[in-house]
């Protein structure tokens, strides 16, 4: 399925968006692959799942109460997870797989579909290489080629394995009221991504973002596809 045949959901938080394209995530695991700090397992876990993060950039947690559900965060590779085989109900990409090496993506999309359970599910939430927040990070953070890079690795390697893919998209709600608090959140991921404080900090980025927000009154929405893929 293709872009342009996606369902759109409009505009939204990252994890409404996320539960509009999965639906009720009560009771069920799901592993969070290339978790960060957890902020998605933490919300996951809240509506009701148990939740894993992995990721190889964290030290993690013990399993912790949250809402309606628990979650734990460990550390470990996309291609290397420690869990059984058949032993989730989904497994989840958000924003993580264009991060992944891509000598190893197909590699991360084969231990995601050595996890799922029958009927489990492998979701992929990626971020488009368009919209006015990929403008302003454009000049320090352009990933364009590694996001079609995992778009090209969703399709050679996760779905001839699927009986069916569906595909929707939403745009992430993203608001800043200045220049700095729009550094200040990309400076505190730059642990995850290959990019510096003076790269953020740049003329070229603060005349882009001036250029937005004077446009948009502080609107940086960014496009997201969801790929949701099942046995």
């Amino acid at each position: 399925m293709n872009l342009q045949s996606a369902i759109d959901l409009g505009v939204m938080s990252r994890v409404e968006g996320l539960l509009a394209a999965i639906g009720t995530v009560t009771g069920l695991h799901i592993l969070d692959i290339g978790c960060g700090e957890g902020d998605v397992a933490r919300a996951l876990a809240g509506y009701g799942a148990k939740v894993t993060g992995y990721d190889p950039f964290i030290a993690g947690s013990d399993w912790t109460r949250e809402g309606l559900g628990a979650y734990r965060l460990a550390s470990a590779p996309a291609d290397a997870i420690p869990e059984p085989d058949q032993s989730v109900d989904i497994a989840l990409f958000v924003f993580s797989l264009h991060h992944v090496p891509q000598p190893r993506l197909a590699g991360a999309l084969a231990e995601a579909r050595r996890v799922l359970r029958p009927n489990g599910r492998l979701v992929v939430a990626e971020p488009l290489a368009e919209g006015l927040n990929h403008y302003v990070m454009q000049p320090y953070h352009d990933e364009t080629e590694v996001r079609a890079a995992a778009a090209r690795a969703l399709s050679r390697h996760a779905a001839p394995f699927f009986v069916q893919e569906r595909v929707v998209r939403f745009s992430e709600m993203r608001r800043y009221t200045d220049f700095e608090v729009f550094a200040a959140i990309a400076i505190a991921s730059m642990r995850f991504n290959r990019y510096r404080e003076e790269d953020v900090l740049a003329p070229e980025v603060r005349r882009r973002f001036a250029e937005v927000h004077r446009s948009r009154q502080g609107r940086f929405d960014q496009p997201v596809r969801v790929n949701i893929f099942s046995w």
